[in-house]
């Protein structure tokens, strides 16, 4: 499939990170100082989209411990409050990830970020991922979804169309 002259998708991450889409290659910046990551599309075998609670929060809950062994009750409402903190953190925001398999036999993971439910990053990191993957499915990459679904799968006819 011939690819487009202009950008297909350029999506500012946040926190420095950038996602870039433009004629046969995607190019991920980790941070503005970190070299980026460049991939051609036409070595793109499978690109799926990873969600999921933000598990590092729960490491606060371990605050609930300190505050079953302190004195003071004001130095308890403050360990309880933070371990009830990263549960509801736990509950409310996902991390979102890119995951890209290479015809090499690669396995790349880029981050696109932490984003509350349902709130405008949340939708903009989507939006993002849904632009990639219209994209890439137009070239026969095979695209999966946060839940494993698979959302194309590659064409066994070739890129311009059926031959008689």
């Amino acid at each position: 499939m011939p690819t487009p002259l202009g950008p297909f998708l350029s999506a500012d991450l946040g926190g420095g990170r950038s996602l870039v889409g433009e004629g046969g290659r995607l190019t991920y910046r980790a941070a503005d100082a970190v070299p980026p990551l460049i991939v051609e599309l036409i070595q793109l075998r499978a690109l799926t989209l990873e969600s999921r609670p933000f598990f590092e929060a729960l490491v606060l809950c371990g605050f609930a411990v300190v505050g079953f062994v302190a004195v003071g009750l004001p130095l308890k409402l403050v360990m309880f409050g933070l371990a009830a903190l990263g549960g509801l953190l736990a509950a409310v925001c996902r991390v979102h990830a890119l995951v890209l398999e290479t015809s090499t036999g690669g396995r790349l993971r880029w981050p696109l970020g932490l984003a509350r439910r349902g709130s405008e990053r949340d939708a903009r990191l989507l939006g993002a991922w849904s632009t990639l993957a219209g994209a890439v499915k137009a070239r026969g990459v095979v695209v999966r979804d946060a839940s494993g679904a698979v959302l194309t799968a590659p064409s066994s006819e070739p890129p311009d169309g059926p031959r008689a």
